[in-house]
């Protein structure tokens, strides 16, 4: 049976998404492949809009929490009968480093502080019930320099309300030839603190 993919899901899937993940339980089974590694997803407390919901999100290795590899701003909404998650890098991200266990330094983060990375948006979908899916929209348009490569990003994840799982890959703009990423699947990460209560349902989707 479809499910239907509703405004309110924005709410629903921005709640799944807040919290402290790891995938502790994968790096151990088989450490050669997956690193031990937690993403921290937190609402901003002063949303630059009033549509949608908006996520600071960082990721890190677990030895190096305060040092994330990754961290972006993630703009949540309902639009085209899909939810559209925009991803902007943030200027200056040192400036946030660690704010996703230290939210009242979020407060700070404002529409300055951003840019959109074009092509960059994820679709997201309910698959059912209890699941989320997305990718990244198509058109090979989410370009990054990897190993000096110009390569596109091609991204799928789901997400369920104790559960995230997401398979990032760059491939070669002109041969198409898989240049980085995990070869061994997807990285499966579990909940272990919940920041869902941080959600406002005051918003627009």
């Amino acid at each position: 049976m479809t499910v239907l993919t509703h405004p309110n899901d924005v709410y629903i899937l921005a709640q799944w998404l807040a919290g402290d993940h790891s995938n502790w339980e994968q790096a151990i089974e088989n450490p050669p492949f997956f690193a031990h590694i937690r993403v921290g997803i937190r609402a901003l407390p002063n949303p630059i809009t009033d549509h949608g919901v908006w996520l600071f999100l960082e990721q890190a290795y677990d030895y190096e929490l305060n040092h994330p590899y990754r961290t972006a701003v993630l703009h949540i909404i309902f639009q085209n009968d899909r939810i559209e998650m925009i991803n902007y890098r943030i200027n200056n991200a040192e400036t946030f480093f660690g704010a996703s266990r230290d939210r009242d330094r979020l407060k700070v983060l404002d529409a300055n502080a951003i840019a959109q990375l074009d092509g960059c948006t994820q679709w997201v979908y309910r698959a059912d019930q209890h699941t989320f899916k997305g990718a990244v929209e198509t058109g090979k348009k989410c370009c990054l320099n990897r190993k000096g490569v110009d390569t596109y990003l091609e991204i799928e994840f789901e997400v369920t309300e104790n559960t995230y799982s997401s398979l990032d890959r760059g491939y070669d703009i002109v041969t198409d030839e898989r240049v980085w990423g995990s070869i061994a699947g997807a990285f499966q990460f579990t909940k272990k603190f919940s920041f869902s209560d941080e959600i406002s349902l005051l918003s627009t989707p």
